[in-house]
Formats: structure tokens, C-alpha cells, sequence
């Protein structure tokens, strides 16, 4: 949905210039006091900086790990009407010193939860610019907690309640039936979620970053675009802190420096909502560098190069009107920084895209829906693409567990698709690199499904005998229909009368709907720590394996179920028993 007449309403707030880009003077915590009247920069609609009052209320010593924090008020026509939410964090701070030279003092980053957002805590500038631009080797995060010696009862009561404003992940490129399952699935696992337009209509130009800027990191780009929204801190030539807090405070990083698009403050005093504050509706833009660092008191990187990236294609096919659609992402790739977050993007990117191609293609997400995926994963580390296919059959639109309505279907293909890139990441051995997604998805209206009446066998059959079986069908909403299909009778049938117990699989109930992509796989673990696949030959097995049997199995007696036959047309569900004479 377009949001019309955003520019008209805030143009009154823009101001015509910003401070410089390229490191500009700084102001050590030990000068800033209470009573300072400063000024800060941030972007409140489009690209275009604005400025808006700081009043320096009071100031919190720091320890040696900088946890020093300026607690502040904020005025003005920028942000009267709203106050300041998430995509605010990192907006700097600048205020005169004694010969009136305006100096950088830190960044808004943090929370205090006071009613209609007009204060917060702000890091200094000292221990946003301790975050490494350049991390070695690997890192811990370690939580820091501000002093409270000798600061006033409103300080050490901010201190307490303090937050990061740090803004939920942002996703945009996904119809809105997909983006509601991803927003219910992500708050049930606590991990909040906002769909966001993905873009503004036309073209706004590449920016080039300066402090007040709005930015984005990004996990994906392309179609299908991830990221969190917040605010230029700081700029020293190549080099770019933002937000004035940790992202997830795990050091080094690979991911996509980018610059964002703001199309409005949505003012939420009250803190209602899923996101519980007033925030910046925004999107991110274009890939501008690499953010490298992830601390404690700011995010950094440098524009210039782009991390390397893992390509995601889906084509998705409707087999009813032989209609095609594209889907092109690109997720971070953080493997060669050992996957701080715990796994990769691409196990996020790679599923959602999956949805994103098969319910844009169709325009609606029917109840009833046959799909077919077949994943092609690249892995540098195995000489041919690791391939697996399923077919999928949804009659209804059951709530899955995790509170989503999407299809079966779409959450079928999505959830295996994730299994395999997360089976990639947990692997032990030295980590292989995915070097490409493809996936072709095949989706038809309507559930090609049939219900087995009976099943009708030979007289006499020999254990492991190849025979042909006629199979009585009823089709869901349709006929009966007789089918003959080849099997193999069971090697350990018993010599005899034998009754055989034939079963179908029913139609899939997406039980999990994007609880796996969010929050990955929760089967219990040895006590002692699963170690998985030995090899990558192991890995690729296990792959391969997510590739399911979806026809009729078979058992004689008590013996061991295999399989028997399976149609290409339709899913056969239901069950059966049959009688014949086994002998030897």
C-alpha cells in the first residue's frame, strides 16, 4: 500500500543542511554535563536529514568497558508529535564546547520506557568509536552495565529500565499472506518481525552516508530483502559506525551495509503493538559496503566492497495456466566469520522465498493446492548440486501450531528447504561452502488427492515376488477409479494365508508452518551432543533423504512396513487389507 502525502506532512521539520560527514569533532564523556542544549540528526520521511532539540539531562560515569551513558530530552517539530522509537538508534548527538565548535558527543541508543518516547539514554561518542571497525579473530560479547556512583535518582531509574532501540527485522518483497505468517511465527518465538513496503515508488539515488543518515544492515538483497533499520552515528572516510548499540553484540560480521528509505515516523505512545513503541517505517535500499563489526556500543563497518553473498533463485510454475515467476535473492554470507548468529541467512532467505514465489505466482493461497519442489543446493565441497524433491498436498487451511495460516503446501517446501541448509550449518567437519540455491516449485489449484476402497492381489505370491496389484480409488471431490500398479511382495512374509496391511500417506497439515525457519529445529538432542554427519558424503545422504516416498507402503503380518507403489498424479491416502497365499 502506498502511504500518500508523507513529504507535504513533514516538510516543515527538514532542515536545509547537515553536519559534516567526515570525522567530525568529538566531545569525551567527562565534558558533557546536564543542562547542555545540543542538537541532534536523524531522517524523519524520504532521505533527507532533519534536525531536532536534545536537552542533556544527566550523565552516568562509565566503567573501563564504556558503559558510560547521557541521559537526554528531545524537542522540536521532528519528533513533538511521535517522540522516538526504533530506527532512531544511532542518531548523533552533536553540542557547542566553550569556543562554540559543535562536537560529537554520542548517539540516542537506548530506551528508558517513559510515555510518549521523548527521553532516552544516548552511548558516548568514545565508546561508540572503541567498536573495531576491522575485528581479529574471534570474539566474545560480554555484557557491561553503566556505574550509577554519584548520578540522580531519574539517572540510576533510567539506568534500570534502559533498553536498546534497536528495530525488528525488517522484510519486505513477501504478499501479505506470507508476511502475516512470518509476523505471527516470529513473535511467538520472540524474535519480532516487520513487513515493510519495499521501497518507494520510482528510483531515489544511491546515498552517500554521513552521520544522521538512515541505514540499514542487511541480511539479504535482491527480491527478497532483510534487515534492521537505524541510524548513521558517525563517518571517518571509509569507515561507519551506526545504531550506538549492538546488533547482537557477537563481533566480527559479514553482512550488507545499506542505505534506507524512511516513509514515515508511526507514532505509537501508548507502546501497543508488536513492536511496543513508536517506530520508523522504513526499508532498506541499496548495498553501499560491508558491516564487519558487531559490539557492544555500536555496529560498524566500511562502504566500498560488499560482503560475499549466497544467490537464491526460485522459479515457481503454475501448472494451470503455465504462468512463471521469479524470484532473485541474495543472502549474507557469514560463513567465513563462523556464522556468528548460529546459522545461516541463507537457511532464512532461501525458505521465505520459496513462499514468496509460489503465493505471488498465484495471487491467493487456496486451501486445497498440490505443489512439487525440487532444491538444487551448490556446495564447493561436493563435485555435483546436492538434489532433492517432494510432492505436497494441502486440503484445508488448518492453523499450524505456531499460530500461522499458510498453506501446507508453501510451509511444506519451505520448512524441508530450511532443514537442509541448517543440516549444512550444524555440520562439524570443516565447514562446506553453499555456493548457490536454485528451486524449482510447481503449484496446481485444487488437492490431487485419492482414498484407497480396496486392493485386489494375486492368488499366490512368492516373498520378494514383483506383482501387479488392482487398486480401487475414490478421488477427493471426484469418481472412482481402478488403477494397476507393480509391487514387490514383502521378503519376510510368512508362508500361508496372509492378510497385507496397505496404507497411504494423507494429506500434509503443516503442523510447523515457519516455526522451523524461525527458530530451527527443536528435535530432542543426545544428552552427550549429536555430532552428526562424519563426512560430506554423510551430509549429502542426509540431504538427499529429506527427498521423501509420499505413496502406499505395505506390510505383511507383523513383518517390517515397506514400499509398495506410488501414483504420479495424485496422493494416495487411506488404508486397506488385501488376503493372498504366500508360499515358497
Amino acid at each position: 500500500m502506498r502511504l500518500l502525502g508523507v513529504a507535504a506532512a513533514v516538510a516543515a521539520f527538514l532542515v536545509p543542511a547537515a553536519p559534516a560527514f567526515a570525522g567530525d569533532p568529538t566531545m569525551p564523556l567527562w565534558q558533557v554535563h546536564g543542562g547542555m542544549r545540543c542538537t541532534g540528526y536523524s531522517v524523519i520521511q524520504g532521505t533527507t536529514i532533519s534536525s531536532f532539540d536534545v536537552l542533556v539531562q544527566d550523565v552516568a560515569a562509565g566503567e573501563a568497558s564504556g558503559g558510560g551513558r547521557i541521559l537526554v530530552e528531545v524537542s522540536g517539530p521532528a519528533v513533538d508529535a511521535t517522540g522516538i522509537g526504533p530506527g532512531f538508534s544511532g542518531s548523533p548527538i552533536y553540542c557547542p564546547d566553550a569556543a562554540g565548535t559543535n562536537r560529537v558527543i554520542g548517539a540516542i541508543s537506548e530506551s528508558i520506557n517513559e510515555y510518549g518516547g521523548k527521553a532516552a539514554l544516548a552511548t558516548p561518542i568514545e565508546a561508540i568509536l572503541g567498536t573495531p571497525v576491522d575485528v581479529p579473530g574471534r570474539t566474545n560479547a560480554a555484557s557491561s552495565r553503566a556505574s550509577t556512583k554519584g548520578t540522580s535518582a531519574r539517572m540510576k531509574a533510567a539506568l534500570a529500565s534502559a533498553k536498546p532501540i534497536a528495530a525488528p527485522m525488517s522484510v519486505s518483497g513477501l504478499t501479505g499472506t506470507v508476511a502475516d505468517a512470518l509476523v505471527k511465527a516470529s513473535a511467538k518465538a520472540g524474535r519480532p518481525v516487520l513487513a515493510v513496503p519495499p521501497g518507494p515508488l520510482g528510483f531515489f539515488p544511491p546515498q552517500t552516508l554521513q552521520p544522521g543518515s538512515a541505514v540499514a544492515v542487511g541480511y539479504s538483497t535482491g527480491d527478497v530483502r532483510t534487515s534492521s533499520v537505524g541510524t548513521v552515528t558517525y563517518v571517518d572516510g571509509d569507515r561507519v559506525w551506526v545504531f550506538g548499540h549492538q546488533l547482537e553484540g557477537v563481533g566480527r560480521r559479514a553482512l550488507i551495509l545499506q542505505d534506507a528509505y524512511v516513509f514515515r515516523i508511526v507514532n505509537n505512545p501508548n507502546a501497543l503493538g508488536q513492536i511496543g513503541s513508536t517506530y520508523k517505517l522504513a526499508s532498506s535500499g541499496h548495498d553501499l559496503g560491508t558491516i564487519s563489526s558487531d559490539g557492544l556500543s555500536a555496529v560498524a563497518g566500511r562502504t566500498g566492497a560488499l560482503p560475499h553473498t549466497v544467490p537464491v533463485q526460485v522459479i515457481a510454475r503454475d501448472q494451470d495456466t503455465n504462468g512463471l515467476l521469479a524470484v532473485n535473492a541474495a543472502a549474507a554470507d557469514e560463513a567465513a566469520v563462523d556464522l556468528p548468529s548460529g546459522g545461516s541467512w541463507t537457511s532464512f532467505v532461501a525458505p521465505l522465498s520459496v513462499s514468496q514465489a509460489a503465493a505471488g505466482l498465484l495471487g491467493s493461497v487456496p486451501s486445497r493446492l498440490t505443489g512439487e519442489m525440487c532444491a538444487r543446493i551448490t556446495i564447493q565441497q561436493i563435485g555435483k548440486p546436492v538434489r532433492f524433491c517432494n510432492r505436497y498436498v494441502s486440503v484445508s487451511a488448518a492453523q499450524a501450531d505456531d499460530g500461522t495460516t499458510l498453506n501446507a503446501v508453501l510451509s511444506g517446501a519451505s520448512n524441508d528447504l530450511a532443514t537442509a541448509i541448517s543440516a549444512i550449518d550444524a555440520y562439524t567437519g570443516t565447514p562446506p561452502n553453499v555456493t548457490g540455491v536454485n528451486v524449482l516449485m510447481k503449484v496446481r489449484r485444487g488437492a490431487d488427492q485419492a482414498f484407497i476402497r480396496s486392493v485386489k492381489l494375486p492368488a499366490r505370491v512368492r516373498p520378494g515376488q514383483r506383482v501387479r496389484v488392482r487398486v480401487s480409488l475414490q478421488r477427493v471431490r471426484g469418481g472412482t477409479l481402478t488403477r494397476s500398479y507393480t509391487m514387490r511382495i514383502p521378503s519376510d512374509a510368512a508362508r500361508g494365508t496372509q492378510r497385507l496391511r496397505f496404507v497411504g500417506q494423507d494429506a500434509d497439515q503443516g503442523e510447523d508452518g515457519f516455526t522451523t525457519i524461525i527458530i530451527g529445529d527443536e528435535d530432542e538432542r543426545d544428552e552427550g551432543g549429536d555430532p552428526g554427519p562424519r563426512s560430506l558424503r554423510e551430509l549429502e545422504a542426509q540431504i538427499k533423504a529429506i527427498g521423501r516416498f509420499d505413496g502406499v507402503t505395505v506390510r505383511a503380518g507383523r513383518g517390517s512396513r515397506v514400499e509398495a507403489f506410488r501414483d504420479d498424479e495424485f496422493r494416495i491416502s487411506g488404508t486397506a487389507d488385501a488376503s493372498t497365499r504366500v508360499v515358497r
